[in-house]
């Protein structure tokens, strides 16, 4: 029975001492649901309940250290035990999943994920398996689950505009550098490209949770439509901008549209979109830039940008020389 093998391999797991917290947390919970002594009707049967009340006695009773002393029963019944955890895991085993699949997000050698690339000066729509739309912008990388129905996990490297259809038991998860961003069903763009030195993630409709390193440890921030969240990569700080909804995926039409954003993170997104090599001869002045540009070719965006923001530019093929 399927409920017999997580049950089994979750006490397997405590036995090891594998257990992350959150887990052994629910496995307390289910023995004071068991302790009470609570009636239920029967999920397994008579052979199952057995041999599951033998295997949980045995991984507590040889436990060398029990992890609380409620772990100690005075003449449990050891077929109601098994009815109950029978019962629980149903709700619960999402919850272990969940913190599984998120730690196995940290070690992307685990699962090899089906790669979706863009080179220089390209745009591309993506309709993932589950009818969610992405459009990737120039020079992105992402990086699919390959059971997607099961797992809607994601990695980015580069931008993207996500259109993510509303599933409630499948939560969708991009993780980008330090960032891991859970979405239900919204729209919402990325920009996290390798060399630059700030995250943003900007929501356009319905809700987000971001997850990100700080000094402090981890931290998490709700985004609400209308929010920018800009992760510095090097302090560790997350700060939330407001920006208009409307603005947010006009990139996926050809525009180039800059919002409060750094000079060397502005001249990065030059570099993928018209596919330049940049070398920077003197430090950039911390300045940072907002503009539009509507399917501009390259010499009026550096124009522009010499104008309004005192740089200078050579070109040499596909080399582009700041000063």
């Amino acid at each position: 029975m399927q409920q017999e093998e997580q049950i089994r391999e979750l006490l397997e797991r405590y036995n090891k001492g594998e257990c992350t917290p959150q887990e052994i947390l629910l496995l307390e919970k289910w023995y004071e649901l068991v302790a009470g002594g609570k009636d239920s009707s029967p999920l397994l049967s008579s052979a199952d309940e057995d041999r599951l009340a033998a295997a949980l006695r045995v991984a507590i009773e040889t436990k060398g250290k029990p992890v609380s002393t409620r772990w100690r029963l005075l003449s449990p019944s050891w077929r109601t035990a098994a009815v109950w955890i029978g019962l629980i895991v149903v709700g619960g085993w999402s919850f272990i999943q969940l913190q599984k699949r998120s730690q196995r997000s940290h070690n992307p050698q685990q699962v090899a994920f089906n790669e979706i690339s863009t080179g220089y000066e390209q745009l591309r729509k993506v309709i993932l398996p589950d009818s969610s739309v992405v459009w990737l912008n120039s020079a992105t990388h992402l990086f699919v689950h390959p059971d997607f129905a099961r797992h809607r996990e994601l990695r980015l490297k580069g931008e993207a505009f996500f259109e993510v259809r509303h599933d409630v038991e499948h939560p969708f998860v991009v993780q980008a550098g330090n960032a891991s961003t859970v979405v239900f069903g919204t729209a919402f763009n990325i920009s996290a490209y390798p060399a630059a030195g700030q995250l943003r993630i900007s929501l356009q409709s319905g809700k987000i949770g971001v997850q990100y390193d700080s000094k402090a440890g981890k931290a998490e921030k709700m985004l609400q439509p209308g929010q920018l969240l800009i992760y510095d990569k090097e302090r560790g700080t997350g700060e939330i901008e407001q920006q208009s909804p409307g603005e947010m995926d006009v990139w996926t039409a050809g525009r180039l549209v800059f919002y409060k954003t750094p000079l060397r993170e502005a001249l990065a997104q030059i570099e993928a979109r018209y596919g330049l090599h940049i070398i920077y001869d003197d430090v950039l002045k911390n300045q940072t830039i907002t503009a539009r540009f509507e399917n501009t070719a390259l010499e009026k965006v550096l124009e522009h940008l010499s104008f309004g923001w005192d740089l200078h530019f050579s070109r040499q093929k596909d080399t582009l020389h700041v000063r």
